[in-house]
């Protein structure tokens, strides 16, 4: 196993998908893409190179997909 993957909700509930692989299977995952990021930089007169300004990288979502299998499904839901 790659991973540990836990969901919790706003109450504390959690549910461990990597132990119960025969009841939830991950189908997707998006957003493991590098994000998109901003470097401004300044070159001087007379020097080699340039001189780093700022950096700014974009916030990413990380969506999981995943399906319910197995027997019971429609309890597990609710």
């Amino acid at each position: 196993m790659y991973f540990t993957l836990i969901l919790e909700n706003e109450s504390g509930e959690q549910v461990n998908l990597s132990t119960t692989a025969n009841q939830y299977m991950t189908s997707k995952i998006e957003g493991l893409n590098p994000p998109a990021g901003t470097i401004s930089t300044s070159s001087y007169a007379g020097m080699n190179g340039s001189y780093l300004n700022n950096a700014f990288i974009e916030k990413r979502n990380v969506v999981i997909s995943f399906a319910m299998r197995g027997i019971g499904i429609e309890k597990r839901r609710h």
